[in-house]
């Protein structure tokens, strides 16, 4: 053996003529405990191994004797070929993280050292191995973990025990609008809102104590003094003794969402046209009204307002003009009435009116006339001058009715009367 090659006459000693199989030349020494094997640097064929190489890939000696070098390192032909060149030229190498497949197909994690020696003309391979696939997979789980918390879409947090935070991600300080640096080392005070009470915070940290978890809706505040809604899950991180060392924060902006809701819950109860209340809400208004009313012995006027002469507005003008005649209607009508007072529409050019905890029914009368003087003001809608007229029927609890469909009805029935008998006119019980 070539005097380059002396660290290998503890691994490999030459065979006998008894050992000598098939024109394999060496054998690696068994006392060797890294896994080891020896293949053909011309046909890549495996030659030798040792038993440790056995026993980390998983297979039987008669399995490996058939086995090439491409069997299993997880590369593609042209690669291992590269490689090899590159151990020739260089006679012993220290190669590169690689990844390998045993029998089962788990995938290995292996350092080597590559040495190159000549026999019988032709070059041989020695690869003795170092396994690191426990170590590589931490790392891999490690990396993974930390991607995770810094692409995270959601603000995650970690504190002490006595709430100073230690790290955030990326989400975290984008939703709160500080900086890294103005966070670390303060505690999760500086987002807390007004809008809890102490108790509040006493049932959070009780919670965490006892069971180790905490999670619920909070309002928070950023740094721009903006309070915002959050889902918030803190969990208690145990060290290697089974003691917590740390709380471990996961929050999630519930602003946008909130906000979607509330757009969606706006679009059920009002109209599209002119933002007023609609049917539903209208219904549920007045049923709250006279549920209160019998509490406290008030009354209730509903009103339906019809427009007298609309379509020959949509005719001449054109449904545009229309449109913006009934949104001057609802505003108009809206000034008219109190805050607590509720004007919808139901529908095409017909509005309604509710108004609760009257004393007494000319309060009604009244409001109705205000109405119609304000409604048959004319209208200034683009470059036309639009005068319409209105008809409407009022009716009162008790009087008329205990239920909502009932006073409902009552009043569209005297809203036709009040159409039939001269326009603009209202009618009362």
């Amino acid at each position: 053996m070539h005097e380059k090659f002396d660290f290998l006459k503890d691994l490999i000693h030459k065979k006998t003529d008894e050992e000598k199989r098939s024109c394999n030349c060496f054998t690696i020494n068994q006392s060797n405990t890294s896994p080891t094997y020896i293949f053909n640097a011309r046909t890549r064929k495996i030659v030798e191994f040792n038993d440790p190489f056995l026993t980390l890939f998983k297979y039987s000696k008669e399995e490996v004797e058939t086995l090439f070098v491409e069997d299993i390192l997880v590369a593609e032909v042209q690669e291992i070929e590269g490689a090899i060149v590159n151990y020739l030229k260089k006679g012993q190498i220290q190669t590169p993280l690689r990844q390998y497949r045993s029998k089962d197909g788990e995938i290995l994690y292996i350092e080597s050292t590559v040495q190159v020696w000549e026999a019988e003309k032709q070059d041989y391979i020695a690869v003795t191995m170092q396994d690191v696939t426990q170590w590589q997979r931490l790392q891999n789980r490690l990396r993974l973990a930390e991607q995770v918390f810094e692409s995270a879409s959601d603000g995650i947090v970690v504190t002490d025990l006595e709430g100073v935070i230690q790290f955030v991600n990326p989400a975290f300080l984008h939703t709160t609008g500080y900086s890294l640096e103005e966070v670390i080392g303060m505690t999760m005070r500086i987002v807390k809102s007004d809008k809890h009470e102490d108790h509040f915070y006493r049932n959070m940290w009780n919670l965490l104590t006892e069971i180790g978890q905490w999670k619920g809706e909070i309002w928070n505040k950023r740094k721009n003094g903006e309070v915002c809604p959050e889902w918030i899950v803190i969990d208690a991180i145990k060290n290697e003794l089974g003691k917590v060392a740390f709380y471990a924060a996961i929050i999630r902006d519930l602003s946008e969402r909130m906000k979607y809701e509330e757009k969606i819950k706006y679009q059920a109860y009002h109209d599209g046209l002119t933002g007023l209340p609609n049917r539903r809400l209208f219904y549920e208004k007045i049923h709250e009204s006279i549920m209160l009313a019998k509490r406290y012995t008030h009354m209730v006027a509903v009103m339906f307002i019809d427009l007298d002469g609309f379509k020959g507005v949509n005719d001449n003008f054109g449904h545009d003009i229309g449109d913006l005649l009934l949104q001057e209607v609802g505003k108009r009508m809206q000034d008219c009435v109190r805050e607590t007072d509720l004007v919808a529409r139901m529908g095409g050019d017909e509005f309604t009116l509710i108004l609760p905890q009257l004393d007494k029914k000319e309060e009604a009368s009244l409001v109705a006339e205000k109405l119609k003087q304000v409604l048959q003001e004319p209208f200034y809608l683009k470059e036309h001058l639009v005068t319409i007229s209105s008809s409407i029927g009022i009716s009162i609890f008790p009087d008329d009715g205990e239920d909502e469909n009932l006073l409902v009805k009552k009043a569209d029935d005297k809203m036709y009367q009040a159409k039939m008998a001269s326009k603009n006119k209202a009618y009362s019980s």
